[in-house]
């Protein structure tokens, strides 16, 4: 690896894209609370206060049941959880400056890139392949760079 030169692994302020997950944010909030919950015969599914938030009624037998508890456990309370867990992960991944394997002052992620002897970043160019990993939900979204963000 080429010598880089000092104090040039500042982290950099900028931000993936807008985020995707800012609808699904919005959907859960507005939807009625959770967690939900099956009725006992697993035909419906209820929302914290007891109020019918889908009916499985057109769905026939086994299918009828798993898709009522595939609801129940997608619900508002969980998907809210999940996001922050993930935006969580995403705020551990910032981008910094460092060798990125093609520029000195490249953009890599401070959590995935090592530091040299001399306190330099050296690592895959930001985002790292955990973000891209993350996004891959969001692929069909427009905000998503396609190939640039395939893991």
């Amino acid at each position: 690896m080429p010598s880089q030169p000092p104090g040039r692994h500042r982290e950099r302020h900028r931000r993936l894209p807008p985020r995707p997950d800012a609808e699904r944010r919005a959907l859960a909030l507005a939807a009625s609370p959770g967690p939900w919950q099956a009725n006992d015969e697993h035909d419906e599914v209820l929302a914290v206060d007891g109020i019918t938030v889908a009916e499985g009624f057109a769905l026939s037998g086994r299918q009828l049941r798993t898709t009522v508890d595939h609801i129940v456990a997608h619900n508002p309370a969980a998907v809210l959880a999940d996001l922050d867990a993930k935006r969580a992960i995403v705020d551990e991944h910032p981008a910094a400056t460092g060798w990125d394997g093609r520029e000195i002052d490249g953009n890599v992620c401070r959590t995935c890139s090592e530091t040299s002897q001399d306190g330099e970043l050296a690592g895959d160019p930001h985002p790292c392949r955990t973000l891209r990993l993350l996004a891959q939900p969001f692929a069909g979204h427009p905000d998503h760079k396609g190939e640039e963000w395939a893991p």
